[in-house]
Parts: C-alpha cells; sequence; structure tokens
C-alpha cells in the first residue's frame, strides 16, 4: 500500500465523494446487477463463501487503511458481519448482492475480481461508486462502514500500535496519569 505523507491535505470524505461522476457508469450496468440479485434471492439458504469474505476484508482495508495492521485485525472486524449474516437473510442477501457488485465492477474496470486488484488506485473509485450508488450498493456500504469501524477500533491488541493507553476508569482516570503527555498533538 502506498503511504500517505501527514503534510499533505487529504480527508476521507473528499476522497470518497469525488466520486460522482462514477454515478452514471453505475446506471449503465444497473440491469445485471438486479439480475444478480434475483439470482442471490433464489439461492439455497447459505452462509459468506471465502471469496466474499476475502472480498469483505479487503474492502475494509480500503476504508480503513492502515500499513502498520496486518490482515489478521481487518479479519477479525469482519466476523460480526459473517456472524449476523449467518443469522439474518436479509444481511446475507445485502453482503452477497454488494460483493458481487463490487467483482463485477472490479473486473470491468480491472480485469479481476475486487479482492485480486493489487493496484490501490482502482479500487478508490469503486468504493465511491459503492458509496453513491442510488441503489442496495449504498445500503451494503453503510452496513460494512457501521459494522467495521466498531469491531476493527475496539480490539485492544490494536490500541496500542496507536499509542491509545486503553480505558483509563480502572486506573483512577488520565487526570494525574499523563493527561497532558501526548508529543503528537
Amino acid at each position: 500500500m502506498k503511504l500517505l505523507h501527514w503534510t499533505r491535505r487529504f480527508s476521507r470524505r473528499g476522497f470518497l465523494t469525488r466520486g460522482a461522476a462514477t454515478v452514471a457508469a453505475v446506471a449503465a450496468s444497473r440491469g445485471a446487477v438486479l439480475a444478480r440479485a434475483q439470482e442471490v434471492r433464489t439461492a439455497a439458504p447459505r452462509n459468506l463463501q471465502t471469496e466474499e469474505v476475502q472480498t469483505l476484508v479487503k474492502f475494509t482495508r480500503d476504508l480503513f487503511p492502515h500499513d502498520r495492521l496486518d490482515d489478521s485485525y481487518y479479519e477479525r472486524a469482519v466476523q460480526p458481519l459473517e456472524q449476523e449474516a449467518a443469522k439474518d437473510r436479509a444481511t446475507l442477501e445485502l453482503l452477497a448482492l454488494g460483493v458481487s457488485r463490487l467483482n463485477e465492477w472490479a473486473r470491468l474496470a480491472a480485469g479481476k475480481a475486487y479482492a485480486d486488484v493489487e493496484d490501490e488506485a482502482k479500487r478508490v473509485p469503486l468504493i465511491q461508486r459503492m458509496q453513491l450508488d442510488p441503489s442496495a450498493s449504498a445500503d451494503f456500504f453503510h452496513k460494512v462502514y457501521t459494522t467495521t469501524i466498531v469491531s476493527l477500533y475496539n480490539q485492544p491488541e490494536v490500541w496500542p500500535l496507536f499509542g491509545y493507553e486503553g480505558p483509563s476508569s480502572a486506573k483512577g482516570g488520565y487526570l494525574h496519569r499523563g493527561f497532558d503527555d501526548l508529543n503528537w498533538l
């Protein structure tokens, strides 16, 4: 992955909102995607496939890119989605459709499934497109984003990698424990 310099002005919001030009392309491919959605609905009950989980892990890594975190943290962040999909058919359908759509768009853009696209610059427009898509893709984006942001950053093993010491309430709070010793602020 490409390391970004902190001196550059770069915001995730700006990154995700610049994809408005791709909305027109979404409308063109909508018919095939709706046919795929019907296939997913009529399929027998199942859990997420390994390829779908790999795509979700790559998608989550692209949503929350941290070069110092390996994929195991992202795999754990996706587990709540897997568990919910195993219990709720609607969630399973939403995730399967979203992964299918991501893979379809990735094949059009790069000739490979989303998880196999190595170039981050080719995956970024797909994320933007996913967020702005007026159909179920935006629901997929919202579901993955809101679930994995909590499950990724709520892992105590991740906290030291970002300099967070953990909750302080059990240790008497931060006031007398180096409240102002942050050297990066």
